[in-house]
């Protein structure tokens, strides 16, 4: 049920981690899942720049990181150098959902509706980390709902909540750097790396 596989192994705690040893020469370890592996070979091949994925047990938008250096359960955040880009996305879904805005849903308090994930609660082994520190990929968790699994009869009016949410944030897809990199002729010039001056260290290939 949920994230379980059939192993019984929560598959958003088996992506590589930003902070292992091994990275990606494991992805196809006997200790990693063959669904995790399938999909983390997928993204890698694929030049994604912006994904979520949903669950449900609050009402909040998670940015990464997830886990952080110093390993704490919760309470520290933990950011990435795109941090105002990834605070930016979450408030996209967040301003535009009539409840998660408020940010004190299921007794939670969360400020205008997002939270950095270490900052909520440490973890590792996570998609969002996984697709941003991996690839270009931009990577929101969205929690849904109070309740964990909600009824079928519920979904409609989730759905509701979260069309314009959702619409909106698809459409930072489209913001960002676009164009060609070529020579003094006109050429392309072939697996050209462009630097953000202040993001030196998460270039753009």
């Amino acid at each position: 049920v949920g994230r379980g596989n059939a192993a019984g192994v929560d598959l958003n705690r088996d992506f590589p981690d930003r902070l292992e040893q091994q990275h990606l020469n494991h992805l196809r370890s006997p200790a990693r899942q063959p669904e995790t592996a399938a999909l983390a070979e997928w993204i890698l091949s694929k030049p994604f720049v912006l994904s979520a994925n949903f669950h449900g047990g609050a009402v909040v938008v998670s940015y990464p990181y997830d886990n952080s250096l110093a390993h704490n359960d919760c309470c520290e955040e933990s950011l990435t150098p795109d941090d105002r880009v990834f605070k930016q996305l979450a408030h996209t879904y967040s301003d535009n959902h009539p409840i998660m805005r408020r940010g004190n849903n299921c007794n939670d308090s969360f400020a205008g509706g997002i939270t950095n994930g270490a900052n909520w609660y440490e973890l590792s082994g996570g998609m969002q980390d996984f697709n941003y520190a991996f690839t270009n990929c931009f990577e929101l968790t969205i929690e849904l709902s109070c309740c964990k699994f909600p009824a079928a009869s519920s979904l409609p009016a989730e759905w509701a909540r979260n069309k314009r949410p959702l619409m909106q944030l698809l459409k930072q897809a489209h913001i960002g750097i676009k164009g060609l990199v070529q020579d003094a002729s006109g050429y392309p010039i072939a697996d050209a790396t462009i630097v953000v001056s202040g993001l030196e260290d998460k270039p753009i290939r």
